[in-house]
């Protein structure tokens, strides 16, 4: 049956499909010039990770289909799967708009791929009808918070429907008359072949052709509207998931002599990546619901940081890329504190809970600090309570501005060596960090970890005095140059003594050492204490004694669960100790709750909402265990503060995962 009978028709089909490829490449080309526009981001390496990611993650919907999401993520994996699986029908379908016998090599009709693949057709036609008809439920009943509700998706779902039945139902109409559909033998076909099956050929060809053309009406609306609706993710997905963040929790270095500003002010001063990411959000709000700060009334929903930049972006583009006259004194559009407001800026814990639920890998954090170094270094703009971390820092390098000179205070009676005196036999650099060296509950954690080293013959030295913070919060801040000056200072001092391998108690610090100073030229094997202290349990070097039977719940520290992908280390310590019950909390691991720390928000007065760490220790109580096992000093002082806060302090202690192993060390450990 061809319903382009005529040259009148055969020109209508053209000119409909010259106007809508048309308006997808000029829309299309408008976004990927602001790209080439924006600033470089070098995600051109490691092509066999990135080339498997795109088939588990983009082909494989592994994110999409994740335990916490199962039934939605089915839902949107159908429509996606349905999508690839019917586009070769749509090729089909314009092809043969030209010559009604045309078909892609080896899929002929009578072919064993042709058969195969008229069969996948028809399940996904009626799969992706099923999925739409759910997602529309949900989104018209259920009302998800986290879903935006917008005609848009509404649109798409019925262009979707619409693309699904005129197919089915030409396939029913060309079956009854013809006994195949185009050539094929269609299960959905002969399905619905009795349903037209009384009506003669006349009016069965004008029930094919009013289909035809309304599945061509809709194709061709859909691809023309696809880059200026959300779903332009149809196209950009790929390439997000493709050139997606494959290194560990490092953010880019900025220029800060070569730049003419500092931080993003406008859409050109991101990355192209960040605004790949911007088109990719698919605004399923899964970041969203993962946010400790959204989770606990912060004005920051990582959904709507994409949205209103998107939205913003979409309208300056013609400014941006000068293609209208602009009137004089145009500013191009402000980013921070206009387009996303600074209490939603200040409100992040770069936890990174956002980009682990993300099924399209979109990273928001390297966005939400580029802003940040724009308020803090271009407009002195920031909570008032940092500056006095900010010159502790720069006068003493600590945010407490404590004398440097007692960092090693803590190490009192231990007989470690420094650096300073030249020890020969020494096999790491036990990095302290500013809370171990200062914080008098982290002390504890340092002097409980340094015996434990030593119980094991582990021969390590510590820096003293000599040590400076790594500039994680002032990084995260946005003080970019205050941590350039901490870091180059830090590089000098280990690579002057020939560091090689460093143990770190502190998460931060290890993530600063290890993924941020390569940098800066400093190149060093950074591990967690808890790793440590595995390792030596499992080899038998460190011995436990039994001690009465202890409930234990582990909180994760985004900065070695997420950002590094240690998780297992510090629960693998925790088994070993005898009589210890490890009971898990329903989020934990790459799903855990934040302490609220992170992201410089340590220095900062959590004045709106209720407290993140608040929140984290009721579900550790929750648990009913007696003891909530840390493995960062940030955690140890928010999760301690809050049990006090909250009136649990005699029922949940809070200890470092070293405590805890120090606890059940013979009583003379160096004699035995």
């Amino acid at each position: 049956m061809n319903p382009i009978g005529t040259p009148v028709r055969f020109t209508l089909f053209v000119a409909a499909l010259l106007v809508s490829v048309g308006a997808f490449a000029y829309l299309l080309e408008a976004r990927i010039a602001i790209l080439v526009a924006a600033r470089k981001s070098d995600r051109f390496d490691r092509w066999g990770e990135r080339i498997r990611g795109v088939f588990a993650y983009f082909l494989g919907q592994k994110r999409v289909l994740a335990r916490e999401h199962r039934r939605a993520g089915l839902v949107h994996a159908t429509i996606f799967w349905g999508f690839l699986a019917v586009a070769i029908n749509s090729i089909h379908f314009i092809g043969r708009g030209f010559a009604p016998e045309w078909h892609l090599p080896l899929l002929g009709p009578g072919s064993v791929l042709g058969t195969a693949y008229a069969a996948v057709r028809d399940f996904f036609e009626v799969a992706v009808l099923a999925a739409v008809g759910a997602a529309a439920y949900r989104r018209l009943v259920l009302r998800p918070e986290r879903l935006t509700r917008s005609r848009d998706a509404g649109l798409i779902l019925s262009l979707i429907a619409a693309l699904m039945v005129t197919d089915l139902w030409m396939a029913g109409v060309e079956t009854a008359a013809e006994g195949s559909a185009g050539g094929y033998a269609s299960v959905a076909g002969l399905a619905l072949a009795p349903v037209f099956s009384g009506a003669g050929l006349p009016a069965l060809e004008r029930m094919h052709a009013g289909a035809w053309w309304l599945h061509l009406a809709s194709l061709l609306f859909f691809l023309s509207y696809l880059p200026a609706s959300k779903h332009f993710h149809v196209v950009t997905s790929f390439f997000s998931v493709l050139f997606r963040r494959l290194d560990g929790g490092s953010l880019p270095a900025m220029d800060l002599e070569g730049s003419e500003r500092f931080g993003a002010t406008t859409f050109t001063d991101l990355r192209w990546k960040d605004l790949l990411d911007v088109y990719s959000c698919t605004e399923c709000g899964r970041c969203q619901e993962a946010c400790p700060a959204h989770a606990t009334g912060k004005p920051l929903s990582p959904k709507e940081i994409n949205e209103e930049m998107r939205g913003a972006l979409v309208q300056a583009l013609p400014d941006l890329l000068g293609r209208r006259d602009l009137p004089e004194g145009w500013q191009p559009p402000l980013l921070p504190g206009k387009t996303i407001g600074e209490d939603a800026l200040w409100s992040c814990t770069t936890c990174r809970a956002c980009e682990e639920a993300c099924p399209l890998f979109i990273e928001f954090i390297d966005r939400i600090v580029e802003m940040r170094r724009k308020l803090v270094l271009e407009d002195g703009s920031f909570p008032h309570e940092m500056a006095s971390a900010f010159r502790g820092l720069e006068k003493s390098g600590n945010p407490w501005g404590m004398d440097p000179s007692t960092r090693a205070d803590w190490a009192e009676g231990l007989e470690i060596p420094l650096m300073a005196d030249g020890p020969a036999d020494v096999e790491c650099l036990f990095w302290v960090g500013c809370a171990g060296s200062f914080d008098e509950r982290n002390r504890k954690v340092v002097r409980a970890t340094a015996e434990l080293l030593r119980a094991a013959g582990v021969r390590f030295g510590i820096l003293g005095p000599e040590e400076a913070c790594t500039g994680d919060f002032a990084r995260r801040a946005g003080n970019e140059y205050l941590f350039q000056t901490l870091a180059a200072q830090n590089v000098e001092t280990l690579n002057r003594y020939g560091v090689r391998r460093i143990v770190t108690a502190c998460p931060h610090c290890l993530n600063t050492l290890r993924n941020e100073y390569p940098q800066f030229g400093g190149r060093y094997d950074v591990v967690h204490h808890s790793e440590v202290l595995a390792d030596l349990l499992a080899k038998g070097r460190l011995r436990l004694e039994p001690g009465s039977s202890l409930s234990v719940t582990f909180h994760d520290s985004c900065y070695l669960g997420r950002h590094n992908g240690v998780y297992e280390p510090p629960r693998e310590a925790l088994r070993r100790v005898p009589g210890l019950d490890l009971v898990e909390m329903p989020r934990s691991r790459g799903n855990g709750f934040c302490c609220g720390a992170g992201g410089a928000r340590m220095w900062m007065e959590e004045r709106i909402g209720t407290k993140v760490c608040d929140r984290r220790t009721a579900e550790a109580a929750a648990t009913g265990a007696g003891v909530v096992a840390v493995a960062c000093p940030f955690c140890l002082t928010m999760i301690a503060d809050a049990a006090a806060d909250l009136g649990r302090e005699e029922t949940l202690a809070v200890r470092d995962v070293a405590q805890i192993l120090r606890d059940r060390l013979p009583r003379n450990p160096l004699e035995g």
